[in-house]
């Protein structure tokens, strides 16, 4: 009987592990060898990106393949994608993190981890497998193909600095091919698109726009756009496709199913994998393998791009920001990952460690898998805050739903707490740089949120008690005196506006509102848009921004008259702070001599730095306070 396979300790700390995958049928039994390699003298490899699924403990099938003669557990996931790798007539040889690496030896698997994003740099191809086929997933594959086949139709003669936007597309689409279109009553005229042109069209600017660009040039404007392009960050803003874009032909009705497909499709496991982002990105090629289906990843990508715009509050979302993020800085990569599932916790910071670029004067921590959760993220959240000079990071920090274990400024990472934060406040009226064209994720209308509460004064920091207690510099200058209910019961628009009426008359009537003069509905619809600017071009209305901003937010007003938002979990009493280093008002709640972090607030006309007309740098009013 083959005894179970026990792993050897590998000579070097620099060497790796390879599979061997020997040829048979789909149904015969998995056949495997693994030995060590170095990783520069390594034979030639393929790598394997999926989703573990289920753990050999819970796993009800317990599969068993044959490593060195002897048995080797893995995980049902694991087994479909070795029948599907596994050539009729020919090994394979392939690197797979369950298998090469020894999974219960901490040591080894710190230093494996590590290596990762070289391991993944030195294959020749790294498959990404979602599993097997679907009723529609090859309907989505082949929509995806049709979908670039159009775009390089459309794009073969547009160029920007010299380069021609549709000759990158991979040849598994062809010269490109141009989608038919019908008279269907929700089709887009296709005089939009002719077969020359030349370059995006720039768009017509109103009054306003034209003003605050304070009369910028066509060439000036195009310069903005080359720069724009080169811009990195976790917060950046374009426009929905709609307005022109070579994939309108597929936004019709007639492609219902075709895009139910591809929603399909996004919906598998692998696609909320932390590590993909590593396995694919750092990949010299990549393919999506879906049962015995492929399709490559730089066509994924260039069909993915209709996906491409984010409005001022975040409302539409891309999934693909390889472009921007590979090389950026440490918050940037956490943040844009934050909506991404690790099976460890940790693995949510040591994920990405291989991707961030070189901002830092000191060395990134060490994978060790011997810390817990909460040792990891406060030693991230402390060398972003010293590295990154900017305490922007509280706006990312777990707050009052951290637990014990987690200091309320440090962020939690993990999925779960994403899932349960507001938008984020972004608004790009304050950097009006709009560009309406096919492909306005490259070129961007502004770069950050647009905020700067604390004007430009520099953070001040200490870390106490192991860094569970990060020492700042503030100015707390109101406290909460009013809090509308809580919005999410019924989270529309005009519930929203009126509950925020009400309490603005009832505290006029008590008096804790000392101001008698009426409030307009624009003043109050400005705060409960976070002051966004909204478009009359635009896909989204004004009640649609107040509802995705107030989503986990109220609307409360302070002993000072200001009329605010912020986090739903703070109360009366509360006080307002404005942080040196921090581009936006904290709400912080007293606990003894220290204080908790509530979470972030919109304050009109505290917004970009006001805070320092009443309140200089060398104001007595800035004093240092403990966040625990």
């Amino acid at each position: 009987m083959p005894q179970q396979y026990v792993f050897s300790d590998l000579k070097e700390p620099t060497n790796f592990r390879l599979m061997t995958i020997f040829p048979g049928n789909f149904e015969e039994a998995l056949q495997c060898t693994i030995s060590e390699c170095q990783l520069q003298t390594s034979l030639p490899y393929e790598a394997l990106s999926y989703a573990w699924g289920a753990t050999e403990a819970l796993d009800e099938c317990h599969p068993i393949i044959s490593l060195n003669k002897e048995e080797f557990t893995i995980s049902s996931t694991l087994e479909q994608a070795l029948r599907r790798l596994r050539r009729l007539d020919t090994a394979r040889v392939m690197w797979i993190d369950r298998v090469c690496i020894d999974q219960d030896n901490i040591d080894e698997r710190n230093r494996q981890v590590a290596m990762m994003p070289d391991i993944y740099r030195g294959a020749v191809r790294v498959i990404a497998w979602v599993g097997e086929k679907s009723c529609d997933s090859d309907r989505a594959l082949s929509f995806l193909k049709e979908m670039v086949m159009h775009h390089k139709y459309t794009m073969r003669h547009w160029w920007i600095d010299g380069a021609r936007l549709g000759s990158d597309t991979s040849s598994e689409c062809g010269e490109g091919k141009r989608a038919d279109y019908t008279n269907e009553s929700d089709d887009v005229s296709s005089s939009s698109f002719a077969d020359d042109i030349t370059q995006p069209r720039l768009p017509r600017f109103d009054e306003q726009e034209t003003s605050e660009m304070k009369g910028m040039s066509r060439s000036d404007l195009w310069k903005q756009i080359t720069l724009n392009q080169r811009q990195r960050g976790h917060i950046f803003t374009g426009c929905p496709v709609l307005y022109d874009s070579s994939y309108i032909p597929f936004f019709k009705n007639s492609r219902q199913l075709d895009w139910e497909a591809v929603d399909h499709l996004l919906a598998r496991l692998w696609w909320s994998r932390t590590w993909v982002v590593q396995e694919v990105w750092l990949a010299k090629d990549a393919i999506l393998l879906c049962g015995d289906s492929s399709l490559k990843w730089k066509t994924f990508k260039k069909a993915m791009e209709y996906q491409e715009g984010w409005d001022d509050m975040g409302c539409l979302v891309p999934r693909h920001q390889e472009k921007r993020l590979l090389g950026s800085r440490l918050s940037d990569i956490l943040w844009n990952t934050w909506d991404r599932d690790a099976t460890d916790p940790r693995d949510k910071v040591f994920a990405i460690l291989g991707l961030v670029g070189e901002y830092y004067r000191a060395p990134l921590p060490n994978i060790d898998y011997s810390k817990s959760t909460e040792e990891v993220y406060q030693e991230i959240a402390s060398l972003i805050i010293t590295e990154e000079n900017s305490l922007d990071i509280l706006l990312a920090a777990s707050g009052l739903t951290g637990g014990a274990n987690l200091p309320s400024w440090v962020p939690d990472w993990r999925r779960s707490a994403n899932e349960c934060r507001p938008a984020l406040f972004v608004n790009a009226s304050f950097m009006r740089m709009q560009c309406y064209h096919s492909g306005s994720t490259d070129a961007v209308y502004f770069h950050g949120h647009g905020y700067s509460a604390s004007g430009a004064m520099e953070p001040h920091v200490i870390f106490h008690d192991n860094l569970r207690i990060l020492q700042v510099r503030a100015v707390v200058f109101d406290t909460i005196a009013e809090v509308s209910t809580d919005f999410d019961n019924v989270l529309s628009a005009a519930n929203i506006v009126e509950h925020a009426e009400s309490l603005i008359r009832n505290s006029q009537t008590s008096g804790s509102l000392s101001s008698k003069s009426a409030i307009s509905d624009k003043d109050l619809k400005k705060v409960l848009t976070a002051g966004c600017f909204i478009d009359n071009r635009s896909l989204r209305t004004e009640n649609m921004v107040i509802e995705n901003v107030m989503r986990s937010r109220r609307f409360f007003i302070t002993n000072g008259d200001h009329l605010s938002i912020g986090p739903s979990k703070l109360q009366i009493g509360d006080v307002i702070s404005i942080i040196a280093g921090c581009n936006f008002p904290m709400v912080l709640r007293a606990v003894g001599s220290y204080f908790k972090l509530v979470g972030e607030a919109y304050i009109q006309n505290h917004m970009t730095g006001e805070i320092l007309e009443c309140y200089p740098v060398e104001s007595a009013h800035w004093i240092d306070i403990c966040i625990t």
